[in-house]
């Protein structure tokens, strides 16, 4: 037996020299795949309440460190799951948690999640949070309404937020525009959207702004009133807002002067032609 195993031995060390000396050999002259993890998969994010046990009333200086390292290892990769489960959101949510009027936590971070991070979900939710904490802030305010509208196509929630800021100094013009446009997409009241860009033709003194108002109170009515004749449904005007009568053409009613239906325009839609007919 134990000359057996002697001879077993005696196979057995050149061979596992052999296997040694290969696979070190291996090692030097091949390049060895590189292993990437995501900062999705790598992050570490511990429970809020954790944070605040540790914490021990030192809340503001926890919330500073770890709003500095979510800076140093913020990534751009994109985040398509709608789970409010990206690394990056959570943090935020921690954030936010320890110190809820840590306001660059809303506005820069709300603005990061949706541009960068295409995370649109957590955006909407975070900036959400912060407005609960500084609910008349015009950023966050108009940074939720144009996530919904433009991110999301949710023009209901977008012109609610866009319209609480409309008003306010700091505002551009065409908000008040832009809010008109998204009520009409909700639920085409045709009514309402002329009696409301009539009140911000009254409201305004500026030449361009008015000649622009102008055109778009023309397409409304022009649609408006095309469909009527159009569908013979009764009771429609048959004036357009210059005071010209709409003609009949190839059994259809058409408007003399030619307009841009007043349409939003969406990601990847074509320039609208002028028309001069609805049906």
């Amino acid at each position: 037996m134990n000359k057996l195993l002697r001879r077993k031995h005696l196979f057995l060390a050149p061979l596992a020299l052999t296997l040694f000396v290969t696979a070190g050999l291996i090692h030097l002259n091949f390049p060895k795949p590189m292993i990437e993890i995501s900062k999705q998969e790598s992050a570490l994010n511990l429970n809020q309440d954790i944070f605040k046990f540790f914490s021990l009333g030192n809340k503001m200086l926890m919330t500073d460190l770890l709003w500095i390292q979510t800076l140093i290892e913020s990534d751009i990769e994109h985040y398509s799951q709608k789970d409010l489960n990206s690394w990056l959101y959570l943090r935020f949510h921690t954030i936010s948690e320890l110190d809820p009027y840590f306001y660059q936590n809303y506005s820069w971070g709300g603005q990061y999640l949706s541009i960068i991070k295409d995370d649109v979900l957590g955006a909407v939710n975070l900036l959400e949070r912060g407005i609960s904490y500084y609910p008349n802030d015009y950023k966050l305010l108009s940074t939720l309404g144009f996530t919904y509208y433009y991110e999301m196509g949710d023009y209901k929630n977008g012109s609610k937020y866009l319209e609480q800021v409309m008003d306010y100094p700091q505002a551009p013009s065409f908000y008040k525009s832009l809010v008109s446009k998204m009520k009409l997409e909700q639920n085409h009241d045709y009514d309402a959207q002329i009696l409301f860009l009539q009140g911000f033709l009254k409201d305004t003194e500026d030449k361009i702004l008015r000649a622009k108002l102008q055109s778009e109170i023309y397409a409304v009515k022009a649609e408006r009133d095309l469909i009527c004749l159009n569908r013979n449904t009764g009771g429609c005007e048959r004036v357009d807002a210059l005071g010209n009568s709409y003609v009949v053409k190839n059994g259809k009613y058409h408007s003399t002067q030619a307009f841009r239906p007043y349409r939003l325009r969406r990601q990847g839609d074509s320039k609208k032609d002028f028309v001069t007919t609805f049906e």
